[in-house]
């Protein structure tokens, strides 16, 4: 699977994460194990949690499409080698290693964000 597959597939991900959180139902919020008196609470907490998921993946996302389009990566016998396509005026701080740790931090709160949800409706009945 290539880098702009990857992206996309971020996207997609942030759009149904969207989607899901403005919509309210669906197979997301489907907990039959939480009592009946404490889903409606726990469905608003979800939708919050859910468009602050979508919101973490677009900008990871987009920070990955600026890096794989800034940077071009050449893998060598003797390591790789980093090379700028273009810097941005505005921006003369963003390096490549900036992006990656940026992109890596994002990635773990999503995947934290999403074990807290779980632990907390595990934590609900």
């Amino acid at each position: 699977m290539n880098r702009v597959s990857l992206d996309a597939f971020q996207l997609l991900i942030a759009a149904y994460l969207f989607y899901t959180a403005i919509k309210g139902s669906g197979t997301l919020y489907n907990f039959p194990e939480i009592p009946e008196e404490k889903r409606e609470k726990t469905r608003q907490l979800l939708r919050k949690i859910f468009a602050l998921c979508g919101a973490v993946a677009l900008f990871d996302g987009c920070i990955t499409m600026l890096q794989n389009s800034m940077f071009s990566v050449e893998y060598t016998e003797t390591g790789a080698e980093v090379t700028q396509n273009f810097t941005i005026g505005a921006l003369p701080f963003l390096s490549y290693s900036m992006l990656s740790v940026t992109s890596t931090v994002c990635s773990v709160i999503f995947v934290l964000i999403l074990l807290g949800v779980i632990v907390y409706i595990r934590n609900m009945r």
